[in-house]
């Protein structure tokens, strides 16, 4: 594999979204605060984040395997991506399964639905029925949004899971030990107020391993 490496001058968020033109996915690093303190994400990595039209993949400087690694029947890590089953992302699904089948490793698709409120709530939709029932209903939907990429990705194992809470702690936890996180970010309409949504935000704020965020529309 060959290496480039270039200097440039300007700004640095300037400069690596000029790069990440060329790039498929861009790859940045940066130094966290510890576990306590959490990974704070430098100002110059949520810049490109936020701005890019590509996917941005952010690794911590140093990040030692702290924690081992559940057995795939692999020997490696898993892939694990966050699936909203309301507005699935056809961009965030296709890296997250592409990235499975490079690794050779398994893929776990995560959906995390929290108990509406049932002042809210219209006849007959999900949130009348109890908890378990609740939860089989948005494993159904998680599984018909796969089905698509499973007949597409033969190869990779898919473990869907749908757990109750918020949407960036349930990630942050399933990507404790894993080989790379997956989640989208919407791109904005308005170019002049680039931001991060809150989940994306808070997941690459708070993840132990690298992450890999895919913008779409």
């Amino acid at each position: 594999m060959r290496l480039d490496e270039e200097q440039v001058e300007g700004p640095a968020t300037a400069a690596l979204l000029r790069a990440a033109a060329d790039a498929e996915p861009l790859v940045l690093g940066w130094r966290g605060l510890g576990r306590v303190t959490g990974l704070l994400v430098g100002s110059v990595a949520l810049g490109v984040v936020a701005k890019a039209t590509g996917p941005v993949v952010l690794v911590r400087a140093g990040d030692p395997a702290a924690e081992a690694p559940e057995d795939t029947g692999t020997g490696r890590r898993d892939v694990v991506v966050g699936v909203d089953v309301t507005e699935p992302c056809d961009e965030v699904l296709e890296f997250a399964f592409e990235a499975a089948r490079r690794r050779h490793t398994r893929l776990r698709a995560l959906h995390a639905w929290r108990t509406p409120d049932p002042f809210t709530l219209g006849p007959g939709e999900i949130g009348l029925v109890s908890a378990p029932d609740r939860a089989g209903e948005w494993l159904r939907f998680l599984t018909a949004v796969l089905q698509v990429w499973r007949d597409k990705y033969p190869d990779v194992e898919v473990l869907e899971t749908v757990v109750e809470g918020r949407p960036a702690g349930a990630l942050a936890k399933a990507a404790s030990g894993a080989e790379l996180l997956v989640v989208g970010h919407r791109i904005t309409d308005r170019p002049t107020l680039p931001r991060t949504g809150p989940v994306t935000h808070a997941v690459i704020q708070r993840s132990g391993c690298p992450v890999a965020v895919v913008p779409h529309g």
